[in-house]
């Protein structure tokens, strides 16, 4: 009798634990900060962007087709899980709006350029 208590009290143990580690790593990712590559899926071409998260907002820099830099800002809403962000470059600017994955590594979304132009993107996580 003894012993059938401590079995059923070592599998409760055990899926307790199991549930513990499960909520804990299977906590989507919040803070984007780092190394990015941007991929317009219009053309299929990469540029490099870097960004810093603050209580959920984003600023950082993107680097154009022509080699400038340009301005990044955005934010990150927690409640549906979205991530917003302006690119200001000299003479355009992109709207784009994603969804992370849930280990921050990518964010997919759709993008307005030029004030008509839209797309869709991908952004993969470097560093």
């Amino acid at each position: 009798m003894i012993k059938n208590i401590l079995i059923v009290a070592s599998i409760v143990a055990a899926l307790a634990i199991t549930g513990v580690a499960a909520s804990i790593f299977g906590q989507a990712a919040t803070d984007f900060s780092g190394t990015w590559i941007v991929r317009w899926l219009s053309n299929d071409t990469r540029n490099p962007m870097s960004l810093t998260q603050t209580d959920g907002h984003l600023t950082g820099t993107y680097v154009n087709d022509k080699n400038d830099t340009c301005s990044v800002s955005g934010e990150y809403t927690q409640n549906n899980s979205r991530i917003t962000l302006r690119i200001d470059c000299p003479k355009w600017d992109i709207k784009m709006e994603g969804l992370p994955s849930l280990d921050g590594k990518t964010i997919e979304g759709k993008y307005m350029a030029y004030g008509t132009s839209t797309g869709g993107f991908v952004m993969i996580k470097t560093k």
